[in-house]
């Protein structure tokens, strides 16, 4: 298997370690939310928003960008129109 595969193994026993052991209830509040959680929950809820963000932010930041209409010279687009015809006659 991948070391990869055991890197996240070992992270996600460790993770569950740390909140199993803190897992007394704490006050979270947000702007005017006050909500009693328990840290092991919170922990964990961290993680996996930090996870998801960082997976969305690496796929997006591959993705190509489109590209406009507005952006192409038409110049560009007869010349790789010729281009074809060239190779279709081969």
């Amino acid at each position: 298997m991948k070391t990869s595969f055991w890197f996240f193994i070992v992270v996600a026993v460790l993770l569950v370690t740390f909140s199993v052991q803190n897992s007394a209830p704490t006050e979270v509040s947000f702007l005017v939310w006050t909500v009693q959680i328990s840290k092991a929950v919170l922990i964990i809820a961290t993680f996996l928003i930090g996870l998801v963000t960082g997976a969305l932010y690496g796929y997006f930041s591959r993705k190509p960008a489109k590209v406009k209409a507005t952006d192409i010279d038409p110049e560009e687009i007869t010349t790789v129109k010729e281009d074809e015809t060239e190779t279709s006659e081969l």
